[in-house]
Formats: C-alpha cells, sequence, structure tokens
C-alpha cells in the first residue's frame, strides 16, 4: 500500500523561502547532514533491559484496527503488537515469520506451511482458519489493505497448518505485501466479540507480537506492555514498558529535548535542528521508501507534455531545496521511490541510480541548454499552477520548481490550498482540473519499486496525467511476475528507464527517516522499516 506522510507545520525563515536558484554551493547545516553520511539500518545492539520508555507520536492513533485505517502514526505501535506472514527486516529484505515454509507449484499458486507454536495474547493458539479469515478480512472491499488483494482469486485452508492462496496472475510482489498490513494475523475470538469496539481504546489487541495493548487513555496516552508468554522463545523483548504521547510538531521537539521523552521517529528530517545541539541526544538517519516530487495534475494541463515536465527537472537546483527546507538534512533526490525500495538487489538499483542524468542536484550549463531545447519544441504552456498545503516545505519546493521555469522562460504561479483541499488532489480528478501540478511526498509499504510504477499504468486512479505506453505496461508486466530476483531487478529497470524518460512525476528530494532518542538507549532500527517491525523490542539500554 501507499499513503502520503502527514506534513508537519514548521519555521523556515522568509530567507530560506526565497531560494536563490543559482546553480553554485549552498551553506551548510549545522551537524553532518544525511547527504554526507552513510544511511543505516539499525543503531547500536542494546546492552541490557530497561523498564519503561516514553515516546512521542505525531497524532494520537486512529484506531489500532489496521483495517480500519493505518498511517504512520497506527503502524508505529501496531508494528510492535501485531504479526505477519512474513516479517520485513530492518535493512528492507523480509523473512518468512508466522509462515514457516513458502512453496510455489505453479507461478500463481502459493503455498504457507504455517508454524504450529504461536499464540495470540489471548492464549489462543493461531490457527489456519485465523489466517484465512485475517486474509479475507483484508481483502474485503473498503478495508484499507485491501488493494493488497486485487489480484488474488482464492484463499484456502488445504491442511491443518496450510493455507494456499490462488492469483489471477504471478505477483513476484505478493510475500513483500504479506509483511505490511495486509499480512497481520488476527485472532478472530476476539474482534468477533468486540464487533464495532475493536481498534478503540476500550478494546483488547487481537495480535500475537511481543508488546500487548496495557491502557489506552483517549487523547491522552496508550501503553504497551510486554506480552508475559510470547511464543517466540529466539527474540529477547528489552524494553519492558512504552508510553505513547503524541502532539504537534513543536511539542515533540520539546518533549525530546528537555528529555520529558525518551525518543521519537521524525516525520521528517527538518525538525532535527533543534535537537542537533544537545549532547544527551543520539540522532541517527535510515533509508525510507519515501519521495517528495512534482505530482502533474492532469493531461491537458500545463504539465501535461513530458518534455516541458523534464525540462523541469533539468533545470531544478535539488540542493537548494535541501537546504532551504531541510536545512541540509536531506538529499537530492532523482527518483520517485527512496532508497529503502531497494529491499532486494541493491546494488544494481544503486548503480542505476548513480547513472540517472535528468534529475541533477544542481543544474549545469549543459542540463539548462537540453531544458531550453525540450521547452523549444513543446512551445510554451502559459502560466502553469502548481500547488500546495501550505506548508512551508512544500512551499519552499514550489518555489523551486518557480525559480527553474524563471530559467526556461516559464511562468510558474503557486496555489496553497486547505489541507482538505490539497488532500482531495489526491483522489479527486474534479480537484486537480483547477491545478496544473502539486508538491507532494510519497511513500511505499514494500520495499519494491514496482509499488511505485504501477502508478503509471493505463487506467490507474493515481496516473494523473493519464501517461499510456503499451511499452511501459508490458515491461511492468513481466517484472510484476518474474520471481527471481536478478531478473526482476533489470526488468524493473526497464520499467524505471521509461518513467524517467517521460518525467510521468518530477523526483525533487529524498528525506531520511529519523531516529531520536536519549543517548540512554540503543538498538531500535532506523530505517523507515519501523512501520512493520517490532522496533520497541530491540531498544534497550545503551
Amino acid at each position: 500500500m501507499h499513503r502520503h506522510i502527514l506534513i508537519p507545520t514548521i519555521v523556515i525563515t522568509a530567507s530560506a523561502l526565497a531560494l536563490s536558484g543559482c546553480a553554485g554551493g549552498s551553506p551548510k547545516s549545522q551537524g553532518k547532514p544525511p547527504s554526507e553520511q552513510e544511511l543505516v539500518a539499525t543503531t547500536g545492539p542494546a546492552s541490557g533491559p530497561v523498564d519503561k520508555v516514553a515516546w512521542m507520536l505525531q497524532a494520537e492513533p486512529a484506531t489500532l484496527d489496521a483495517d480500519v485505517d493505518a498511517g504512520d502514526v497506527e503502524d508505529s505501535v501496531i508494528s510492535n503488537m501485531c504479526e505477519r506472514l512474513f516479517q520485513l527486516q530492518p535493512d528492507f529484505s523480509i523473512r518468512p515469520f508466522l509462515t514457516k515454509k513458502v512453496t510455489r507449484p505453479d507461478k500463481t499458486t502459493i503455498v504457507y506451511t504455517l508454524r504450529d507454536d504461536v499464540t495470540f495474547h489471548s492464549g489462543r493458539p493461531m490457527t489456519a482458519d485465523d489466517v484465512v479469515w485475517s486474509m479475507q478480512r483484508h481483502a474485503e472491499p473498503g478495508a484499507d489493505e485491501s488493494d493488497e488483494y486485487e489480484g488474488v482469486k482464492a484463499i484456502r485452508k488445504t491442511g491443518e497448518h496450510e493455507v494456499t492462496v490462488t492469483l489471477a496472475r504471478p505477483d513476484a510482489q505478493f510475500d513483500m505485501r504479506m509483511a505490511g498490513d495486509g499480512g497481520i494475523i488476527w485472532d478472530r475470538s476476539v474482534i468477533d466479540k468486540e464487533g464495532d469496539s475493536f481498534g478503540t481504546p476500550s478494546s483488547p489487541d487481537a495480535c500475537s507480537g511481543p508488546y500487548r495493548l496495557a491502557e489506552w487513555k483517549a487523547g491522552s496516552s496508550l501503553a504497551l506492555e510486554a506480552a508475559p508468554d510470547y511464543w517466540d522463545d529466539s527474540r529477547t523483548v528489552r524494553t519492558k514498558h512504552i508510553t505513547f504521547t503524541w502532539g504537534a510538531a513543536s511539542a515533540v521537539v520539546n518533549a525530546v529535548n528537555s528529555g520529558e521523552a525518551d525518543g521519537t521517529y521524525l516525520s521528517d528530517s527538518s525538525l532535527v535542528g533543534p535537537l542537533a545541539s544537545n549532547a544527551e541526544l543520539t540522532i541517527s538517519y535510515g533509508a525510507t521508501t519515501t519521495s517528495w516530487q512534482v505530482f502533474p495534475a492532469r493531461k491537458d494541463g500545463g504539465l501535461g507534455d513530458p518534455n516541458i515536465r523534464t525540462a523541469l527537472s533539468l533545470a531544478m537546483n535539488r540542493e537548494d531545496i535541501v537546504t532551504a527546507a531541510f536545512d541540509g538534512r536531506a538529499q537530492p533526490w532523482k527518483l520517485p521511490v527512496g532508497s529503502g525500495t531497494w529491499g532486494y538487489a541493491p546494488t544494481v538499483f544503486q548503480q542505476a541510480y548513480d547513472r540517472v542524468d535528468v534529475a541533477p542536484a544542481v543544474p549545469t550549463d549543459d542540463d539548462l541548454s537540453k531544458a531550453k531545447k525540450l521547452v523549444d519544441q513543446a512551445g510554451d504552456p502559459g502560466p502553469i499552477t502548481i500547488a500546495t498545503n501550505g506548508s512551508e516545505i512544500a512551499n519552499v519546493m514550489a518555489n523551486g520548481v518557480r525559480v527553474a521555469a524563471n530559467h526556461l522562460g516559464l511562468k510558474v504561479e503557486i496555489k496553497t490550498l486547505s489541507d482538505a483541499q490539497y488532500s482531495d488532489l489526491y483522489a479527486s480528478e474534479k480537484a486537480r482540473a483547477k491545478v496544473d501540478g502539486f508538491i507532494g511526498d510519497w511513500y511505499l509499504s514494500k520495499p519494491d519499486p514496482l509499488g511505485m510504477y504501477d502508478n503509471a499504468l493505463p487506467g490507474g486512479v493515481n496516473n494523473y496525467v493519464g501517461f499510456d505506453d503499451p511499452a511501459y505496461a508490458k515491461a511492468f508486466e513481466r517484472a510484476a511476475g518474474e520471481y527471481q530476483e536478478a531478473e526482476r531487478a533489470d526488468l524493473t529497470l526497464q520499467v524505471q528507464d521509461i518513467y524517467l524518460r517521460n518525467m510521468v512525476s518530477i523526483p525533487l528530494v529524498m528525506t531520511p527517516n529519523t531516529l531520536v532518542t536519549s543517548k540512554n538507549l540503543t538498538g531500535a532500527p532506523v530505517s523507515m522499516a519501523y512501520l512493520n517491525y517490532p522496533w520497541a523490542a530491540d531498544l534497550g539500554a545503551a
């Protein structure tokens, strides 16, 4: 599944908003920015347990039922309680978890041999019936994870500890889907008993993970405690109790800075500034699947011509955007997916990334010359309206587009929308008809670039610009159906090349996942994998 991350409101100076637009160097941020250091998967291993940890979230979870809603706030909690058929690792690889064996008699049949030693927090053993019921619940129309099951024809119990899934077409990503919320196995007895109350503060959890829900005081706090009879003896649960509280971005920063909270995963790295000089804190950067970009809003708009989109990409000073919007704590980025999507064949994807030449960090004279020729071929589309939600980050990026357009003799107008109007852009063709493009971020719950590139398939609800290339669709189909990772990586790069040649969206920046903890704590994953991995169990004494 792919979602948009909540964009916090932060303070950026007026001078930063003015983006110089020059091709020269930019001022360095305080401290070592992530663009100059290696992104890490985890912090160092813990030396021992801790009894209590206080953790900050950017908002209160809306629910603990992943089939109702599962954004980054909800998953920060759910990932510690609930377990999946597969488990995403901090390095974005996956491994069988509640299933111990997977066989594929053919390309559209998957047979899961389940573990026979898993127990839910209720004390009831996990059965094949629970697995079938859970998968069918995820697949119900309207469920938050239903898109992960669009290609599924049947889910059947085929043995005491065996479940068989029949696909409508080959799907090499299906195991990855089962490492996300679509792979959570629920305790049906709890959900049947709780009914519509399940997932609310009054309901127990229905999970099997290392933590169980201890208490949820609506509007105040949410506490987890180590499950006393956790079935997986191979895992040491370091943190015994963790209490979540929440607040706006400034409240999160203040709580961690003052020591009131022991840590947080920051929703974006621009919030690090006030924390960077605090010697009592450890700040770590990890890989993410997220990429900020410019999404063209419609086929007949000012960004409808791929030559115009490519020209703007070539003229964009991404380094200036990183400095102005994130104080240097981000990376100019060439792709519509973050490096966290390279969950397999990472060296192949990195080498391909290095070869991309249509999204420079700082445009050269040659880049600008190529861009101007593309504009000459396309013709002036007239004023291009770029929408933002009014956040300072989005405004800086939109202004970066305007500066690039000025270099090319084009005109960009920035339109600020309310949060509700902005959200409508992702779902409403009518809303997109009023603008030519908009600034947004996109994150994937699967460590595979195809999770983004499927948005450019003909007829897709997220194919806003109406991109339609038979060669692209064919390449995607071949990649999605290839189970051998080396071959799939090569095929995926063919898809990526066509996407970039047509600049279906304009990549701008990758903001790393950012973990801030007390210097007395270590062990937690740093990468964005924490959203689907029991991160609190690894967190312990430094």
